[in-house]
């Protein structure tokens, strides 16, 4: 992975964990014990739990392939345990000096992306994340 890309992926996180501080939310970062993270972050809000992988981008796709095997399994087994509503992808799109965001729910896209052809996601197929504060309003993953 190329330094720009890493950056762009720890601005993506940082804006997450923006995002959690603004809402009051307990949010926790995975740690890479050198098999790969399974998401980024988790949130706990009362009642529940997320699993999110933020993805960031400079154009508004994310390739099927960028979802890493251990990312895919990670996810799926979050979805096992706490539920299909639970598990997101956050696609970042960075435009100059505008960012915007969109949830993505992981099991929206699980069989496009884990069906081994080639293809992307389009981040704007899902809802925008409003700004609140320096990041964006995460009530969203716990409305119906």
């Amino acid at each position: 992975m190329g330094k720009k890309q890493v950056e762009r992926g720890q601005d993506g996180e940082g804006f997450l964990t923006d995002s959690c501080r603004a809402c009051g939310l307990w949010n926790h970062k995975m740690e890479n014990m050198g098999f790969g993270t399974p998401f980024d972050k988790v949130i706990i809000p009362r009642g529940g739990g997320y699993a999110v992988e933020v993805k960031t981008r400079q154009k508004p796709t994310i390739a099927y392939s960028s979802i890493e095997d251990n990312e895919r399994k990670g996810l799926d087994r979050f979805v096992q345990l706490v539920g299909r509503k639970n598990a997101y992808i956050l696609g970042v799109w960075l435009i100059k000096d505008c960012r915007r965001a969109f949830l993505i729910p992981w099991v929206a896209i699980r069989d496009a992306v884990c069906s081994g052809v080639r293809g992307s996601v389009n981040m704007l197929d899902f809802p925008e994340l409003r700004r609140k504060g320096e990041g964006w309003d995460l009530a969203e993953l716990w409305r119906d």
